[in-house]
């Protein structure tokens, strides 16, 4: 939250030097005189369309946001209860069975929380979240174990133990329906999994973005040309005009990572998924290495 402090405070400042470019622009020659001839024009309309055109460029992206956030909030929800779900059914089996399954779905969370949750809330790249696919279906020569910032990603290595726990051991489930149940589980949690890494990579398309900030250069320079005759008046005006724009297209920006920016979503459900799992193993200690 503090860098985005600083980048609030620096947009601030920016647009106050815009203004006062401007100011300079309409009370300095030779440009004071150019300018001025337009004074007074009629332009209003061509200043209103630039604004509506810019504050629906901001909706679009808005609009992104939030279907974003409620896809990213489903899949956490569904995540949490699967683990859940996964964890009751292991309650329920032999010990030799329940236990071990208990402590993978367990250790699989925790890696969740402190390995995949700070990677992005930063916001996975490109490279990265393909690789994380290609392992998560078995694609490509072999598990690749490092990302392009040599980061091990532990949550990978869970899931795989997850299913290749549940895989080899198909026959010894004691019923055909909860193998079935079972594995079919444990394929849905793979998929969120990586649903949930692909989400937090993502980003306004560069073509939204320019689109708002022409249409507010576009607002500025209509302000300037109408408003030269009163430069005080068109100092605020400016000023107020690129603070509110430029602040509402930098928030909307960084609100496309659901798990980042002003209002994340945290981890609350797998958190409370954890906790439930350790309950269910009651008192017996991972056996896996969590970290």
């Amino acid at each position: 939250m503090a860098a985005y402090s600083i980048i609030y405070l620096l947009i601030f400042l920016s647009s106050g030097v815009v203004a006062g470019l401007v100011y300079v622009l309409v009370t300095r020659e030779p440009t004071c005189s150019w300018i001025k001839r337009f004074s007074g024009m009629q332009a209003s309309g061509v200043n209103q369309a630039s604004s509506a055109l810019l504050v629906l460029s901001i909706a679009f992206l808005l609009h992104d946001v939030s279907q974003i956030r409620q896809k990213a909030s489903e899949t956490l929800l569904l995540e949490a209860d699967i683990l859940r779900t996964l964890g009751r059914v292991s309650v329920n089996l032999s010990r030799d069975m329940g236990q071990p399954m208990l402590h993978l779905l367990a250790a699989y969370s925790d890696s969740v929380l402190h390995n995949d949750w700070p990677k992005m809330q930063r916001g996975f790249s490109g490279s990265m979240v393909l690789n994380y696919v290609q392992d998560g279906y078995g694609v490509g020569d072999g598990i690749r174990t490092h990302d392009s910032n040599n980061a091990t990603p532990v949550s990978l290595t869970k899931i795989i133990a997850i299913s290749d726990f549940v895989y080899s051991n198909l026959d010894r489930f004691g019923h055909p329906l909860i193998s079935q149940q079972m594995a079919a589980s444990v394929q849905k949690l793979r998929e969120l999994r990586l649903q949930r890494l692909e989400l937090s990579n993502k980003h306004p398309t560069f073509e939204k973005v320019l689109l708002g900030l022409f249409f507010s250069l576009n607002s500025i320079l209509v302000l300037l040309l109408t408003h030269a005759d009163r430069p005080r008046a068109l100092f605020a005006a400016v000023f107020l005009f690129s603070w509110l724009s430029l602040t509402s297209l930098f928030t909307v920006t960084i609100m496309h990572n659901p798990y980042a920016g002003t209002d994340p979503l945290g981890p609350s459900a797998i958190a409370a998924a954890l906790e439930r799992l350790r309950v269910m193993a009651g008192d017996v200690p991972l056996l896996v290495e969590t970290r």
